[in-house]
């Protein structure tokens, strides 16, 4: 119970605890898929629906339940929820959801619901644990939509084929080493902001 008893805030899954930046989770997709803004946007959309509602419906299932039964029920039931919400955004985004590829569908076997919910959400009361689950998802969804932006603009000049006079490009910033060289900075920022924070 040692995540419940700590002392927690709302920005823990923002910045100090940010999945990306500070936590390392989910990179893959945060690596391949965020080198465009516009699918950076749309896998945060599709991420964001199916983990908390997958997260609020197993956060009901019991306890007693043997830990190996219960990680297999979580990724049934986010199956089950990835399904409907893919029908419902096919269309209504602006962008081709076959374009981002086996990381959507990897959503419903992610690190938020087959890790993080064990050793983090769950062992929260149900308030505070929705609390912190909506905090964890809005920082993972900054945190890609960010790391999409930059490297798009930085590697063409621009945002969905818009030029905006960046008269520098790094083209290497759209491949997957330029992901993990920026949220490597990234994450060495937050790190010595929280460290500053801890020794003032």
């Amino acid at each position: 119970m040692e995540a419940a008893k700590k002392k927690w805030s709302f920005a823990e899954g923002l910045f100090t605890h940010n999945p990306v930046f500070a936590a390392g989770m989910s990179l893959a997709p945060a690596i391949i898929i965020a080198n465009t803004f516009r699918g950076a946007v749309t896998y945060a959309a599709v991420f964001s629906s199916v983990t908390l509602m997958s997260l609020m419906i197993s956060s009901f299932l019991p306890r007693k339940l043997p830990y190996a039964l219960r990680i297999i029920l979580y990724t049934f039931i986010a199956a089950a929820v990835y399904i409907p919400f893919c029908i419902f955004f096919e269309g209504r985004l602006d962008y081709d959801l076959s374009k981002l590829g086996v990381f959507l569908p990897m959503i419903v076997s992610g690190e938020f619901i087959t890790r993080a919910s064990e050793l983090r959400f769950f062992r929260m009361e149900k308030g505070r644990m929705i609390l912190d689950v909506i905090s964890h998802i809005m920082g993972f969804c900054w945190a890609v939509i960010l790391l999409g932006f930059v490297r798009e603009l930085l590697s063409s000049g621009g945002i969905d084929g818009t030029l905006y006079g960046v008269g520098f490009t790094i083209p290497i910033l759209n491949a997957p080493c330029g992901g993990f060289i920026l949220i490597g900075l990234m994450g060495a920022f937050i790190r010595m902001f929280r460290k500053e924070g801890r020794d003032k």
